[in-house]
């Protein structure tokens, strides 16, 4: 008999529970705890995966929200200069680009020479652009104040263009000739 044979006679009361014990360990083991266990590690991925999908969603939605917001208030500013910085018509846009200027240039210390009015219809657009070919004489510290009160003008004005010259018979020294070309536009009915 050998030595385990010998050792398995003796101990069988305590020895044989023991392997059964063992062996239904194994079984519970194989059958019962690695398949929870590997259920618990794929419901707490599917948990952080959850709370990461859950954050983003927040992300978009507060995105969604910020674009949302800065639309609507694009949509009002853009109302509100239609409405209050804009000229509301024609009549109000030929004034801003003729006698606006006119006086403007007179209050700076130019002379005004002359002027060119002209308007064209917005094609894909309410706006219709109004402007004024302007012809000015003076001397440059009076430009430079007559393109400082055009900046800082209440009356939505655009200046497109500005060219200086001697002019070829000046009577006096240091006068120079300028010509402007100054837009402003204004809001147009749709035809019916």
């Amino acid at each position: 008999m050998t030595l385990w044979r010998r050792i398995y006679a003796e101990r069988r009361r305590v020895l044989l529970p023991l392997i059964v014990a063992s062996v239904a360990n194994l079984v519970v083991l194989l059958f019962g705890v690695l398949p929870l266990g590997r259920s618990v590690a794929a419901a707490e991925t599917e948990a952080q995966n959850a709370i990461m999908n859950l954050a983003s969603a927040r992300h978009l939605q507060r995105q969604a929200r910020d674009a949302s917001a800065s639309r609507d208030r694009a949509d009002r500013e853009l109302r509100q200069f239609y409405t209050t910085i804009l000229p509301k018509d024609f009549a109000v846009a030929a004034k801003t680009t003729n006698r606006w200027l006119q006086e403007a240039a007179r209050d700076a210390g130019l002379q005004y020479r002359g002027a060119n009015f002209a308007w064209e219809a917005g094609r894909e657009s309410p706006l219709s652009r109004a402007w004024s070919d302007v012809t000015l004489r003076g001397r440059y510290a009076d430009i430079r104040r007559f393109l400082r009160a055009v900046e800082a003008a209440e009356e939505f004005l655009v200046v497109e263009r500005v060219e200086l010259a001697q002019p070829a018979m000046s009577g006096a020294e240091g006068m120079l000739e300028v010509s402007l070309l100054v837009s402003t536009f204004f809001v147009t009915e749709p035809a019916r």
